[in-house]
């Protein structure tokens, strides 16, 4: 009798492990779920502390448990055959004297975005590769020498334009301590999500715009100067958003 009752136990225990492992082989792992996320960092002009803001947006990323993300420092990972497999790509860097990325890099990335990959521009990326025309293109608008600029660093009220979007939807006007960038060039259609008017320009600035690029979509955030900015809750919310809109099409947070 004994023997035939821990048969039955041990066949119990066997069924429930089963059942078990066959559950969590079908349900995805937490990892597989993650969109996986490239920033790409490694220069700057000494006013922006990229490594500590590229370790920052790593951070708030990671921390919202929708990302997988990794941190690149050289521009020409956009030649990379593997691009493909980022659902988005965050650029968190800007110059003035950095020489354009090369040929097949420039490529990479125009191909990237034109064949559906998200791509989220951060601050003064706007700023970047002055010679490169479908750079500027790419981004909607830019930052270019002799013609941008902005205000001294301090508050002033972000407002909310579209509340409609995934990325700003039941969003309210916010207040933050940063750089309000103004007079920023080009022509290409955007949709404004948030803007503020500049006491530098006596204009009203767009500071979050998004536009489509073949079958990718653009995000671009000129917010997010200091880390100071960076930390601010509402800034936090539009970048999880926005990279998550960006390799989806929809944000969830």
């Amino acid at each position: 009798m004994r023997n035939a009752a821990n048969a039955i136990v041990r066949s119990l225990v066997l069924l429930l492990a089963v059942s078990i492992i066959g559950s969590v082989a079908a349900r995805p792992s937490a990892a597989a779920d993650k969109i996986k996320v490239l920033v790409v960092t490694g220069f700057d002009v000494p006013s922006h502390v990229w490594e500590e803001s590229a370790k920052l947006v790593h951070a708030i990323l990671d921390q919202s448990g929708r990302f997988e993300v990794q941190i690149s420092q050289d521009k020409e990972v956009f030649a990379s055959p593997t691009l493909s497999e980022f659902g988005a790509i965050v650029l968190c860097y800007g110059f003035w004297n950095e020489p354009d990325p090369s040929d097949a890099a420039k490529a990479g990335l125009i191909a990237y975005v034109k064949k559906g990959g998200g791509l989220v521009a951060l601050h003064f990326a706007s700023a970047s590769f002055q010679s490169w025309d479908e750079y500027g293109k790419l981004l909607g608008r830019q930052w270019k020498k002799g013609i941008g600029g902005h205000g001294p660093y301090g508050a002033f009220t972000v407002n909310v334009k579209n509340a409609d979007h995934p990325i700003t939807k039941g969003m309210s006007d916010f207040k933050t301590e940063d750089e309000l960038y103004a007079r920023l060039s080009g022509d290409e259609p955007i949709d404004v999500l948030a803007s503020a008017h500049s006491d530098w320009s006596k204009a009203v600035e767009p500071l979050v715009f998004v536009r489509p690029y073949g079958e990718g979509r653009v995000v671009h955030n000129v917010l997010g100067h200091g880390l100071d900015s960076k930390r601010n809750a509402d800034y936090q919310k539009l970048l999880i958003r926005g990279v998550e809109w960006a390799a989806t099409g929809k944000a969830t947070e």
